[in-house]
């Protein structure tokens, strides 16, 4: 889906190169160069924690992690793919976060609330994939236990 908006914002800023920008396409254009560049955004960092976390996930759990070093089973190296990978997620949050109050901010100014909606959607799935990533790390019953208790406290809000 968003590849197809993105394909489409970019159709419209070339319709709008090949006329010339105006005084009364600046602001469409402007506009469609901002949601471009947000769509572009998302992209990334979502291919960037789907493949850092596809990477990680199955090196840890063979014991052994991309840089060449054991992990805490094995020993040797002290950064482990596990803090990389969360401070990856922790990072997307914060981003997400950034976002939507730049995008509130903008939108009591009387921009449009895309920016605003874009940036709590990337929070929020930042968000689920970091209790995801923590679910999948859980190996004791005890540690899987807590990951579910505050899942069913998200439920509960």
């Amino acid at each position: 889906m968003m590849h197809e908006l993105c394909s489409k914002v970019e159709r419209e800023l070339e319709n709008i190169g090949e006329k010339g920008i105006t005084n009364s396409n600046l602001e469409t254009a402007y506009k469609l160069m901002d949601i471009f560049k947000d769509l572009k955004e998302a992209e990334y960092y979502k291919q960037m924690t789907e493949d850092s976390y596809d990477r990680g996930r199955s090196s840890y759990r063979d014991g052994y992690n991309e840089r060449g070093g054991y992990n805490e089973r094995g020993s040797y190296n002290e950064h482990y793919p596990l803090d990389e990978r969360s401070e990856r997620y922790l990072e997307r949050v914060r981003e997400g976060v950034y976002n939507y109050n730049e995008g509130r901010r903008r939108y009591r100014d009387g921009d449009s609330k895309s920016r605003m909606i874009e940036g709590i959607e990337m929070t929020m799935s930042a968000i689920v994939n970091f209790v995801e990533f923590m679910n999948d790390f859980a190996e004791s019953s005890q540690e899987k236990e807590i990951v579910r208790k505050y899942v069913d406290k998200l439920k509960k809000m």
